[in-house]
């Protein structure tokens, strides 16, 4: 369950499971509304995310095949992003030569390209006849390098002159967002630590914490604005994921907490997990620390074990299925794919995903950890289009094999993670989308 987001229209809250776009109303059970015949999805970025949204009249969908209204396609391409504008729709558009902002009427009309560049936009998010966005070049991830633009906008028409307010060289600022004071909020990592920002230069609860994820996916709301004025985000500290509240701390039984955060009224809506105990989508009172769960995820949470690497550095490995037995590293961690977890451990073996971004080093060291800790007997490494040249080079040391799929979906964005191979002595094989040959590849090669 990810992607959550409250429709003010319905008094509903929308988000995606797998391929299904559910949604939930006071006083009845989770509905699936997915258009027919589409697959919620668009892959923007490989990960794509924020591929829906909900208009008055209409469900807009990113897919694979492109951008739908209803079961209608309305533009071919990798969409992602999307969000509603003062009537039309806004989305990042990517293809081979670079991304574009786009905008599309939502009673119909053509669509319009508002910007575009080499490199890769994100969160386009417009209030007040003004639109905010982020930017990072194709030779940067944007956990290193993102910037915060902003320009004047007018439906139907063009953007005014672009002016960047945060972010560039070594600040990563991402998730901007227009509170309801008329300020544009952002997270920014210009301390070392990713905080939250007012465009005045306010810190919002400064502390030595991360307060957004690294953004694998678009879409993320690590933060939101509650009706009674008080701001709700995240923080990670160590391995555990926390909801505040005006920064105190909310007492939940979650330690995982998708950065999919949308205001319930005075409540938060989010989706939260904990070891034993799998996804659930509560809607919390901040107030009276109560807990309302709407839907829950029949898959449990993983195990969460941390590792330490060199410093005070803690990785997180995450931990699917019963420890001490044959173990494949998948890398990045991204959104968990849960239907490949049950398929790997239906055959004998246990999945660790390593929470946030790991290059190959981070991978070998929790590898290692597994074994001398006696969690695992052997260890693979399967990588998949982002992860694939990660994989690679992790490929040998405490690795028994080493299963690729190639990054067909998007290339550029795998430029600036491109490296060769620094160990061949484990056996490597390139897979194509036939995951049942990954899963024959690792049992060629497992301990008998």
């Amino acid at each position: 369950m990810h992607d959550l987001r409250h429709d003010s229209h319905r008094d509903a809250l929308h988000w995606v499971d797998g391929a299904r776009l559910l949604r939930w109303q006071p006083g009845g059970e989770p509905v699936d509304v997915t258009p027919p015949g589409v697959s919620v999805g668009g892959g923007a970025h490989v990960y794509g995310g924020g591929d829906f949204v909900v208009a008055p009249d209409a469900v807009w969908c990113a897919t694979p095949d492109g951008l739908f209204r209803d079961s209608t396609l309305v533009a071919e391409g990798a969409f992602g992003d999307l969000a509603l504008g003062d009537g039309e729709l806004l989305a990042v558009r990517e293809d081979a030569t670079g991304d574009a902002l786009v905008a599309v009427p939502l009673d119909g009309g053509s669509l319009r390209v508002l910007a575009e560049a080499a490199g890769f936009f994100g969160a386009p998010r417009p209030a007040g006849g003004m639109l905010a966005w982020t930017w990072w070049s194709a030779k940067d991830m944007p956990w290193d390098a993102c910037e915060v633009w902003v320009a004047g906008y007018e439906p139907g028409g063009d953007i005014g002159d672009p002016m960047r307010v945060a972010g560039g060289g070594d600040e990563a600022a991402t998730e901007p967002r227009w509170g309801p004071d008329g300020m544009l909020y952002f997270m920014s990592d210009r301390t070392g630590w990713w905080n939250l920002y007012r465009h005045d230069g306010t810190a919002i609860a400064p502390m030595p914490a991360d307060c957004a994820a690294p953004p694998w996916e678009l879409g993320n709301a690590s933060y939101c604005f509650l009706d009674d004025g008080r701001i709700a985000m995240l923080v990670r500290e160590g391995p555990t994921h926390r909801l505040l509240l005006d920064g105190s701390a909310v007492p939940l039984p979650y330690t995982m907490i998708n950065p999919s955060l949308t205001a319930w009224g005075s409540s938060v809506a989010l989706v939260g997990a904990a070891p034993g105990l799998g996804q659930q989508l509560a809607i919390v009172d901040p107030a009276g620390f109560s807990r309302r769960v709407v839907a829950s995820a029949a898959v449990p949470a993983p195990s969460r074990i941390p590792v330490p690497v060199d410093g005070d550095r803690l990785l997180v490995a995450l931990v699917y299925g019963a420890a001490d037995g044959p173990t494949v590293v998948r890398v990045p961690a991204g959104p968990p794919d849960l239907d490949q977890v049950r398929r790997f451990n239906d055959h004998g073996f246990t999945v660790v995903d390593i929470e946030d971004f790991a290059d190959a080093a981070d991978c070998r060291t929790v590898a290692a950890h597994l074994i001398d800790s006696g969690l695992a007997t052997q260890v693979f490494i399967h990588g998949e289009g982002i992860g694939g040249p990660t994989a690679l080079e992790a490929a040998g040391g405490p690795f028994t094999a080493a299963a690729v799929t190639p990054p067909a979906p998007a290339p550029r964005f795998l430029r600036p993670l491109a490296r060769p191979p620094v160990d061949a002595s484990a056996p490597v094989h390139l897979i194509g989308d036939d995951f049942s040959e990954t899963i024959r590849f690792f049992e060629l090669h497992r301990a008998r």
